[in-house]
């Protein structure tokens, strides 16, 4: 008996390559999600380009509700993929789900 060593290795790159792949994707919807708080008014960035609490003269201009609509959408559909792809590899792991 002996271990399928092609195999092993494309279990492992694939563990490897899904995880990468849903870490990616949860960060940049953790991006546009903040990107949208920003230009909601509820952070505002420093000239030393940190960010910080708004203060109550941070413009907020008008108009900007539909681009904060546009990446809290964007933001979510990261978040969706994210669960759809764990879902997929629990439905591939568990076999009473086939």
């Amino acid at each position: 008996m002996g271990i399928d060593w092609f195999a092993f290795l494309t279990v492992a790159v694939v563990a490897v390559v899904a995880s990468c792949f849903v870490v990616s994707v949860y960060s940049v919807g953790l991006r546009f999600w903040s990107a949208a708080d920003t230009r909601a008014g509820k952070f505002t960035v420093k000239d030393d380009g940190t960010i910080g609490p708004a203060t109550a003269g941070f413009p907020n201009p008008a108009g900007s509700t539909g681009a904060v609509r546009g990446l809290r959408s964007l933001a979510i559909a990261c978040f969706v993929v994210c669960a759809a792809t764990v879902l997929y590899g629990i439905y591939l792991i568990v076999p009473q789900f086939h």
